[in-house]
């Protein structure tokens, strides 16, 4: 429930999952008197694994939602990893449905793969195997190629796999990543990013997964002729939209769902949060909009303070 750029990690394995499945399946344990509320707005089967005995543990608690589902195919995603990005997973999509295998695995190669689990490939470079941190050998550890966790997996396949797991391991879990071994062989794709890849542990990884995003998003509307005066001051939010010929000065915040239509200046240290502002509108430094539409061609003076009414 951490937030990058205004909204929880889990709102982006959410919003992934809605690209792409017909379904949702939400495994909450450890906070769920806060994660299971904030689930309730989306479309959701909610599951509850508690206690937390591992990721096939995970699934296991998950077996009757997913038997009711109609699907042949189930897509996991972690629910803490706000980097992967859609055309990742469109990817192992691609490559899973033309191998044949019963398993799809997205991995990445880490310069500094400590405490991910390892990918094993044989002699015809397909995986093998995956083996966790905690139970890799020394030579094993020094692979950098790692499990992501994110999956596609042929749905009779995945439930009668985990049925087949057993804790013998150091953390005494049923890990997923077994699975991989039950299988003849299991394809793969690698994230082109190994940013992708990282999970969020700590205060330290989150601020430096939201640096990530910022830099994504920001680039992506520089190219679609988005003006940014300094890049790096300047924080949007995944669900803004900006027209053409934009300028945006430094140390701006646009969050929320706002929209900034064409020619719009924004002069520094302007916060905008769930408002819409009018094409060819000027608005000016250390001004605060809040659930508001600005009207096109208008200058807004320095210091506005503009809040519309809350539900």
């Amino acid at each position: 429930m951490h937030e990058i750029l205004g909204f929880p990690l889990i709102f982006y394995p959410i919003s992934l999952a809605k690209k792409i499945g017909s379904s949702i399946i939400g495994v909450i344990g450890h906070g769920r008197e806060i994660v299971g509320p904030y689930l309730d707005q989306f479309s959701i089967t909610k599951v509850v694994q508690d206690p937390p005995l591992g990721t096939g543990h995970a699934v296991l608690m998950a077996r009757d939602a997913l038997e009711k589902m109609p699907v042949k195919d189930v897509i996991i995603i972690p629910g803490d990893m706000p980097l992967i990005e859609y055309s990742s997973i469109a990817s192992l999509i691609e490559v899973y449905c033309a191998s044949g295998a019963p398993i799809g695995v997205l991995t990445a190669c880490l310069p500094d793969p400590f405490g991910y689990g390892r990918i094993i490939r044989d002699e015809k470079n397909n995986v093998c195997g995956i083996v966790e941190h905690n139970d890799a050998t020394d030579v094993q550890k020094k692979i950098q190629e790692i499990n992501t966790g994110v999956y596609i997996i042929d749905k009779t396949f995945l439930l009668d796999s985990v049925s087949r797991l057993t804790p013998n391991n150091a953390k005494g879990e049923l890990y997923l990543t077994d699975i991989v071994q039950m299988a003849d062989f299991a394809s793969s794709f690698i994230a082109p990013d190994f940013n992708e890849a990282h999970g969020i542990n700590s205060r330290a990884q989150l601020c430096q997964a939201g640096a990530i995003m910022q830099q994504r998003i920001n680039r992506a509307f520089m190219d679609e002729g988005v003006t940014l005066i300094d890049p790096g001051s300047v924080w949007i939010s995944p669900l803004a939209t900006i027209g053409t010929d934009v300028e945006i000065w430094p140390h701006t915040h646009i969050m929320g769902n706002s929209a900034i239509d064409s020619d719009v200046k924004i002069m520094p240290n302007t916060w905008i949060n769930d408002s819409r502002i009018g094409t060819r509108s000027f608005i000016g430094h250390y001004s605060l909009i809040e659930e508001s539409e600005i009207a096109p061609d208008t200058t807004l003076p320095p210091y506005s303070r503009i809040q519309g009414p809350k539900p």
